[in-house]
């Protein structure tokens, strides 16, 4: 089977019967709320005044709930699966080829209507573009704020950015669970790790936030989805799949995380929602001028 075959069919499997949400509730809840404190009067005001006219009920009207709805929306729209993440293979990373070539929107079609086999990566620009256009319709640009301030997120999940041929992390085992209920490496990513963090997303958030230089924000608020994207595949290359084996779906298996792996997952964690928090900032800040 060839590359593009493999990701095809990889994304369709995905679509159907994989439930990751990459950091789960919390940690989106939390990249939102590290980005609202970054935003500028001008983001802030344009942010509110698109959410306000939301009369969507999958989840509550705030930002940070509304980080989570891409997720939900996900649920009966499973064509938006494959969107949520960017399957870079560790042993032979491509981009190109984890984001299907970049397909290109059909013309006079919107960034919400863009073809399933696409990829994060992707998503976060269009939706960047059209948040940042005034002549896209207002229920269009309200859609790419949903759907933006969650892929940033998504983005930022090791595991949402590489691949071992084991569906991020979902073919994994872990035994024993180091939380008592996250059952593969990819749930352990979304949110074990990200519970041990603090109690709640506003006690987390408020934490991180005060851990964050101005230095830090400045150097984060460079480059694009493209190269972040990169940035989160070699935390995946480097600390995430750090393990004693590495089963494939095709050849399953479970792994146990040592106490050193998971101190440095935490702290992985921890500035992987810092990042994703301050480059959610900088790209509404940047199209909500």
């Amino acid at each position: 089977m060839n590359r593009s075959a493999f990701l095809a069919l990889t994304a369709s499997v995905f679509a159907v019967s994989s439930p990751a949400a990459a950091w789960g509730d919390l940690g989106h809840e939390v990249t939102a709320l590290i980005a609202y404190r970054h935003l500028t009067p001008s983001a802030r005001n344009g942010v509110d005044a698109l959410l306000a006219r939301d009369t969507d009920a999958l989840t509550a009207p705030d930002f940070a709930s509304r980080a989570t709805w891409a997720d939900k929306f996900r649920n009966d729209h499973r064509e938006t699966a494959p969107w949520h993440f960017v399957d870079i293979e560790i042993d032979q990373p491509d981009l190109i080829s984890a984001c299907f070539g970049f397909p290109p929107l059909a013309a006079g079609h919107a960034a919400s209507q863009g073809p399933s086999q696409d990829c994060v990566v992707d998503k976060i620009e269009e939706f960047a573009a059209e948040l940042q256009n005034p002549a896209i319709s207002p229920a269009e640009r309200l859609l790419a704020l949903k759907f933006l301030i969650h892929f940033v997120g998504d983005l930022h999940q090791p595991l949402h950015a590489s691949d071992h041929h084991d569906r991020g992390g979902n073919c994994i085992g872990l035994a024993p669970s180091p939380d008592g209920h996250a059952e593969n490496l990819h749930a352990y990513w979304d949110t074990g790790v990200v519970e041990r963090l603090g109690a709640s997303a506003k006690d987390i958030a408020a934490k991180l936030d005060r851990e964050i230089t101005p230095a830090q924000t400045n150097a984060w608020s460079r480059g694009d989805a493209r190269s972040w994207a990169m940035e989160s595949f070699q935390v995946a290359r480097g600390d995430a799949y750090r393990l004693p084996a590495r089963p494939t779906c095709s050849q399953h298996g479970s792994v146990a995380l040592s106490a050193a792996y998971q101190t440095v997952a935490q702290r992985d964690a921890a500035m992987q929602l810092e990042k994703a928090g301050i480059r959610m900032a900088f790209l509404l800040n940047r199209a909500l001028r």
